[in-house]
């Protein structure tokens, strides 16, 4: 994979992070939770909801733009080593 299909993978995950975020923002903070049980057996997993989903996008962010830099050094070292034995 060239270092500009892996930027731009790059940017298309940030974009679908983002709208996820905005999502889960919007839709859920601000509407669902309102309507969410505060006691009972829902009411911690719910709670815990709202501390991991954050943590999962920008764990997943930070994943995906690692790997794109990661990834593209790797490419260029392997390309410098063939080339290097090449006679």
């Amino acid at each position: 994979m060239s270092t500009f299909s892996r930027m731009a993978y790059g940017f298309y995950a940030t974009i679908g992070i983002a709208i996820g975020g905005l999502m889960y923002n919007e839709v859920y903070l601000n509407n669902l939770r309102e309507v969410g049980p505060t006691e009972g057996i829902w009411a911690q997993p719910l709670e815990l909801l709202d501390y991991i989903v954050p943590f999962v996008l920008l764990t997943i962010l930070l994943a995906v733009w690692v790997w794109v830099i990661i990834g593209s050094v790797q490419e260029e070292r392997s390309r410098d080593v063939r080339q290097v034995r090449r006679p």
